[in-house]
């Protein structure tokens, strides 16, 4: 097998390295990364969490392998008896509803979760006050409660499988892609910004935000673009008991803790898509935290301490992973992109599928045909009623 190329260094290209190193290709890929240091990546940035709330199956088990990934991380990306530390910790998740539609919805998708296996419990206002005491629930009426979901430092899961696959023989190669060149109905070359263009037999767009360039050249275009995510660091002076992260389904913003105290994030899906990396801090006076002391009240005594950008690669048609080729116009290039905040959760379960599409033609494990470049064409979402993020 000739060179396959990864364009984008981030969690999902590092995973498909991983994956295929594994497989015994490590000599054959090369990742190229135009920002090692990941300065302007979303991984290092994001919540860091990996949930079961979904409603799509396919969704439910990708964060599941996710959830097996990375409990036995250090195992995994240990490289000369260095054993990375990511800081695994599962405190739950808690999405909250109010009036029938919303508590239909959680109520609807816990049956689902349930059928795949996923610990997903409802309960009541009651219920969520004896666990949570800091909580005010008058205005709850379901909450869909998944215990073991996790929390992870993406910086670190991101740096472990950056080295692992380096020290599995994968080439990572800081360079900046330009363009793609077509001879018929494959990617023939990929062109860089300092290097001469490099010959490939197999091509995996996992440049995220970037990536709807890409697929523009080749003709594949997504609905995908960048959306503005603001986080907040805030720190409470009151001592509150341990809690899931928390999200009103209706409301705008998560919170959960984070050292000393906690973060909360703010997504104008109302925006126009587009890079900004300027922090919206008037939002968290306006919209954040409002709502953060709505839910407890000791959030109405609290200090905003440092704030910072990201972005989604949000798809427009239905915020749910795009992957795979389009067979017949673009063989050899597999696209992964339009993830809308769950790339980290997802990572692992796509660069394995990913490689199983190099390697074997098909999908092995897990069948992601559903995500796959035709519902594009078709213009058909797979809408997922879970939580948007």
């Amino acid at each position: 097998m000739e060179r396959i190329i990864i364009i984008g260094g981030g969690i999902i290209g590092s995973s498909t390295a991983y994956h295929l190193a594994m497989a015994g290709l490590a000599q054959q890929t090369t990742v190229i990364e135009p920002d090692p240091l990941y300065e302007f990546a979303a991984t290092p940035k994001s919540t860091g969490g990996i949930r079961v709330q979904f409603s799509v199956p396919e969704n439910i088990r990708m964060s599941q392998y996710g959830h097996e990934f990375y409990g036995n991380f250090a195992q995994l990306m240990t490289v000369d008896g260095d054993a990375p530390e990511i800081g695994l910790h599962r405190p739950g998740y808690l999405y909250l509803g109010t009036g029938e539609d919303l508590s239909n919805v959680l109520i609807e998708n816990q049956r689902i979760q349930a059928a795949e296996g996923a610990n997903v419990q409802l309960l009541d206002r009651h219920e969520i006050k004896s666990r949570f005491p800091s909580m005010e629930v008058e205005d709850i009426d379901v909450g869909a409660y998944s215990p073991h979901d996790a929390i992870i430092d993406p910086h670190a899961a991101l740096m472990g499988l950056r080295k692992k696959a380096i020290s599995l023989g994968v080439h990572y190669e800081r360079d900046r892609v330009t363009h793609l060149e077509m001879r018929g109905t494959v990617v023939s070359k990929v062109h860089l910004e300092v290097g001469a263009p490099i010959q490939a037999e197999w091509v995996v767009n996992a440049a995220n935000c970037w990536a709807p360039k890409f697929c523009e050249q080749i003709g594949m275009p997504v609905p995908v673009a960048p959306l503005p995510r603001n986080t907040f660091y805030f720190e409470c002076d009151s001592e509150l008991e341990p809690m899931p992260l928390t999200r009103h389904l209706g409301i705008a913003g998560s919170y959960r803790k984070e050292g000393r105290g906690y973060i909360t994030g703010y997504t104008p899906y109302e925006q126009h898509a587009g890079f900004n990396w300027d922090v919206d801090y008037p939002a968290f006076d306006a919209v954040l935290w409002p709502n953060l002391a709505h839910r407890v009240k000791a959030f109405e005594s609290i200090k905003m301490v440092r704030a910072w950008a990201c972005h989604y690669d949000q798809n427009a048609l239905d915020l749910n992973l795009i992957i795979g080729n389009r067979p017949g116009h673009v063989d050899n290039c597999f696209i992964a992109c339009g993830l809308s905040g769950h790339g980290l959760q997802q990572a692992p379960a796509i660069g394995r599928a990913l490689s199983e599409l190099i390697i074997h033609g098909r999908y092995q494990t897990l069948d992601l045909s559903r995500f796959g470049y035709q519902r594009i064409i078709d213009n058909q979402p797979l809408a997922d009623r879970g939580p948007i993020s």
